[in-house]
């Protein structure tokens, strides 16, 4: 009778619990939509389905759609990362980042060729730095992270889902370099992210960044 019942106790142990592993596909599920919410317009310019020009508006809708979730969630605006920017070691932390990644692009002109044409500055440059930047580091950086802290995997699980974020939006223009270029760009904001939780220097690093990509035909 005693290993009859000692038996029945080991299968039960060994027999997943449904709920348990209904739970943690739950738990997944959000990490999974923010992947496909920023994919799905990329896939949809790339199979002809949206305009190129699209991209630009789908970028605000994802990212109107992300900020409302948070906000319904009960996420404040410091839980964003966007808190009052008063720590001066963030700056000067974000400001080295900075120069070290326009010394590396800078480095890459006389090798390679980039035949991409600068934009309009007076249009682009505004939208780019006031708007662009911010939705970017706000999608791929701070709600990342507050995805992963909710699993339980931040650290580096968060820096490569960050970055994998970040190279999902840009997957509209179609260009494996471009994409490898960005995850690795991501990966170094993620660091930085992970450190200080303040989103606001890495906004100002990020439209720094870009606006020295698009002058240079990088982007």
């Amino acid at each position: 009778m005693g290993s009859m019942t000692t038996l029945r106790q080991a299968e039960t142990a060994a027999t997943p619990q449904p709920a348990a592993a209904i739970d943690a596909r739950w738990k997944l599920a959000p990490l999974a939509g923010m992947t496909l919410l920023l994919a799905l317009p990329g896939i949809a310019i790339q199979a002809g389905l949206l305009p190129f020009g699209a991209r630009v508006y789908a970028l605000l809708i994802v990212s109107a759609i992300c900020f409302a979730i948070c906000r319904w969630a009960g996420f404040g605006l410091t839980d964003l990362g966007l808190g009052k920017p008063h720590r001066l070691q963030h700056w000067i932390g974000s400001l080295a980042i900075t120069a070290a990644i326009a010394a590396v692009m800078l480095l890459q002109t006389p090798i390679f060729t980039f035949d991409s044409k600068p934009p309009a500055w007076l249009s682009f440059a505004p939208f780019y730095v006031l708007v662009s930047s911010p939705c970017q580091e706000v999608v791929c950086r701070s709600i990342p992270k507050l995805l992963t802290d909710r699993l339980q995997r931040g650290g580096w699980a968060y820096v490569v889902y960050s970055a994998a974020m970040f190279s999902l939006i840009h997957l509209c223009y179609g260009d494996p370099a471009l994409l490898l270029n960005t995850f690795l760009l991501g990966v170094v904001w993620g660091i930085a992210y992970w450190r200080m939780l303040n989103v606001w220097p890495l906004i100002v690093s990020h439209a720094a960044i870009g606006i020295l990509a698009f002058s240079l035909g990088m982007a």
